[in-house]
C-alpha cells in the first residue's frame, strides 16, 4: 500500500458480490488458521479484535505514513522513485509496525489476564501465528479493497487469489516473537524475540515488494517460498506440542491425576475428535462437556510444565492451579498408578 485511493469513487467502483466473496474468503482463512491450532485454540475475544485492528487502525496508520513518505520523497525526486522507495523501504516498516502493535497490545492484555486467572493465552509459536495471521488477514482485506477502488476488479481478484495469505505470513513472524517471550529465561533477553520477529517480518515484506516492483508477478514466487516457511513452522510447532503433551502428562497418569484413556487420545487430534464424536452420537452430552474441559486443562498443564522449564516467573504456581482444576474435573481424588506417587494438592 503506497498510494492514496480516490475515496470519492469508492462507492461507485466496488461490486457487492465481489466484495462479499473477498470477505468470505478472509473469514474462511481466519477460521482455518485458528482450526489448525490443534491443541490450544485461541479465544475469539482476542482473535476478533486483532483482526479488526488490522482491518481498520493498521490500515489507517499505514495509509497516512506511507502517503506522507511518498509526498516528502517526491519533493526531491521523481514520483516513480518516490513510489518505488515507498513500496520497498517505507511500507514494510510502517505496515509491519502498525500490525505488530496489535500483537503487543494483545500480549499485554493476555499477560495481565494470566496473572488474575492463571491462564496464559499468548505463549508459543502457534499462538503467535494465529494472532499474527488474524491481524494480517484484516489488513490484507482492507488493502485489497483500496486497490480495487484504484485499479479495478482484475487487480483485486489477483491479489485476493494469490496474495490473501501474504500479510498473514509476514506478520506471523512478529507474532512468533511475542509467543516465544514466556520461553526466554532471562528477563534481559525477553524483548529480543519480538524485535527479531519484527525484523524478519519487515525483511520478508520488503523482499516481496521489491520483487513485485522490479519483476511484477514473479513476486508471487517469492511469496510461495514464504508460505512454505510459514507451513513448515506450523507443522514443526504442532509436532513439538504433541511431543510435549505426551512427555509432560506421563507423570500425571502415574500419579492418578489423568486417566490412561484420556492420556492415549490427548496427543492425537483425530483420536480425540473421534472420542468426542462418539460421546455426542450416543447422547452422552455431560461426558462430552466434561471431557472437553478436562482435556483442555490437561493440555494447558502439559504446556505450562514445559514453559516452567524456561524459568518463567509464576509458572510453577500455574502448574499447581491446573492440577487442582484437573482434580476437580475428574470428580474424585487421584489414586496412585503403578509405580507412581500420589499427587497431593498444595496446602
Amino acid at each position: 500500500m503506497y498510494t492514496a485511493p480516490h475515496v470519492e469513487e469508492l462507492g461507485g467502483q466496488l461490486s457487492g458480490a465481489l466484495v462479499g466473496i473477498g470477505v468470505l474468503q478472509t473469514l474462511v482463512y481466519l477460521a482455518f488458521i485458528r482450526f489448525i491450532d490443534l491443541y490450544e485454540r485461541e479465544p475469539l475475544r482476542y482473535v476478533v479484535p486483532v483482526f479488526l485492528w488490522g482491518f481498520t487502525v493498521a490500515v489507517a496508520i499505514s495509509l497516512f505514513f506511507n502517503t506522507l513518505f511518498q509526498v516528502a520523497v517526491s519533493q526531491i525526486s521523481t514520483m516513480q522513485v518516490a513510489g518505488f522507495l515507498t513500496a520497498v523501504v517505507a511500507a514494510p516498516v510502517v505496515e509491519e509496525c502498525a500490525k505488530g502493535f496489535a500483537l503487543f497490545l494483545v500480549f499485554l492484555v493476555s499477560y495481565a489476564a494470566s496473572r488474575r486467572r492463571g491462564v496464559v493465552e499468548f505463549s508459543g509459536v502457534m499462538d503467535g501465528i494465529v494472532y499474527g495471521s488474524a491481524v494480517g488477514f484484516g489488513f490484507s482485506l482492507a488493502e485489497d479493497l483500496l486497490y480495487y477502488a484504484q485499479f479495478g476488479p482484475e487487480t483485486y481478484a489477483v491479489r485476493r487469489i494469490f496474495g490473501g495469505f501474504a500479510h498473514a505470513a509476514f506478520t506471523s513472524m512478529t507474532g512468533i516473537g511475542f509467543g516465544l517471550v514466556p520461553w526466554v529465561r532471562s528477563p534481559l533477553f525477553k524483548p529480543v524475540p519480538p524485535v527479531l520477529g519484527l525484523g524478519v517480518a519487515i525483511g520478508l515484506h520488503a523482499a516481496f515488494n521489491l520483487t513485485a516492483s522490479l519483476f511484477g508477478p514473479l513476486a508471487y514466487g517469492v511469496l510461495f517460498l514464504v508460505l512454505l516457511l510459514y507451513a513448515a513452522i506450523i507443522a514443526g510447532w504442532l509436532a513439538f506440542e504433541r511431543r510435549a503433551i505426551r512427555d509432560e502428562l506421563r507423570e500425571e497418569v502415574a500419579a492418578g491425576l489423568l486417566g490412561p484413556e484420556d492420556y492415549s487420545v490427548l496427543p492425537t487430534y483425530f483420536r480425540r475428535t473421534a472420542r468426542y464424536l462418539k460421546l455426542a452420537l450416543t447422547g452422552r452430552w455431560g461426558e462430552w462437556f466434561r471431557e472437553r474441559r478436562l482435556h483442555a486443562a490437561a493440555v494447558d498443564l502439559a504446556l505450562a510444565k514445559r514453559v516452567s522449564r524456561s524459568g518463567m516467573r509464576g509458572e510453577d504456581e500455574r502448574v499447581d492451579r491446573l492440577r487442582q482444576k484437573l482434580l476437580g474435573l475428574r470428580g474424585e481424588l487421584p489414586s496412585p498408578g503403578a509405580g507412581g506417587t500420589r499427587w497431593t494438592p498444595p496446602a
